[in-house]
């Protein structure tokens, strides 16, 4: 009978075996260059609470890797805003609602809803439960198999934060597939570097409202963190209107956007998602 080390000797090389699975599959695939893959963890901030060695859907969930991160890439050409086809859609979004959440859950999480902030991150949880309570509904084309598939978006009651729940898709809950699914489904969406967006963010800030979403990302534009605009302050410092955010993980309900981009490279990106338009 092996020892409980050596068995998790043995997980440990297999699961090291998986992440330089989906590491190569990044860089070859998708352009990222390996250092960022390896010492930014894009691989892990996308798959790593699939992964965990007690998740025996591991390897279920590394062969959909390819096919997983391919959908995240397709039809989504970026645009910046000014050249982004406008769409007159979620008309009945209240931001009201969406921020009156904000301000009640940002710190005391809502029980109703699992909780990931021990399991890879809740950020995307969270900007999802905000979009919900601020009206945006439900897809669900009934089928509990495709929990995966970036065209739904629900967490439905008694959802889990286990690995293997399908009552929660992965939409709702990771960044890269929140994206998948909600850069074609808002009224309109832009993604700028870090350069751009702290040169223009007087002007940026005009142009997002209450409720809608920002996500922070890599240089190749996966995100790796998702947040809630919640209003707005004048920053003397700088000399510019800033837009305040919220989240979990960092929790936190004055978060300055510009910031936080002046902490990171400026080649990094920001994906600025307005669920309508207009206030």
């Amino acid at each position: 009978m092996m020892d409980d080390r050596r068995v998790h000797d043995e997980v440990f090389i297999q699961s090291i075996d998986r992440m330089e699975r989906i590491i190569r599959y990044l860089v070859s695939n998708l352009g990222i260059d390996d250092a960022s893959a390896r010492d930014e963890r894009l691989a892990a901030d996308i798959l790593v609470q699939l992964l965990r060695e007690d998740n025996p859907m591991a390897d279920e969930i590394l062969d959909d890797a390819a096919i997983f991160l391919c959908e995240l890439e397709e039809g989504s050409e970026i645009f910046p805003f000014e050249n982004r086809n406008e769409r007159a859609a979620n008309s009945f979004y209240d931001r009201k609602k969406a921020k009156a959440y904000i301000d009640a859950y940002w710190k005391n999480y809502n029980t109703a809803y699992p909780s990931f902030s021990h399991g890879g991150g809740d950020c995307t949880n969270f900007v999802s439960q905000v979009l919900y309570a601020g009206g945006m509904p439900w897809t669900d084309d009934k089928n509990p198999e495709n929990h995966k598939k970036s065209v739904n978006w629900y967490c439905k009651p008694g959802a889990t934060a286990k690995d293997s729940e399908r009552r929660i898709t992965f939409s709702w809950k990771i960044a890269a597939v929140f994206k998948a699914h909600w850069t074609k489904r808002v009224a309109r969406h832009g993604i700028f570097s870090y350069t751009e967006a702290i040169q223009s963010l007087n002007e940026l800030s005009g142009s997002v409202f209450l409720g809608d979403v920002v996500q922070f990302c890599y240089s190749g534009g996966v995100p790796y963190h998702t947040l809630a605009v919640t209003g707005y302050n004048r920053d003397p410092e700088y000399n510019i209107r800033d837009i305040v955010l919220a989240s979990h993980d960092i929790d936190s309900n004055t978060r300055s956007l510009y910031r936080t981009m002046l902490k990171y490279p400026s080649d990094y990106k920001l994906r600025v998602y307005n669920i309508k338009l207009g206030d």
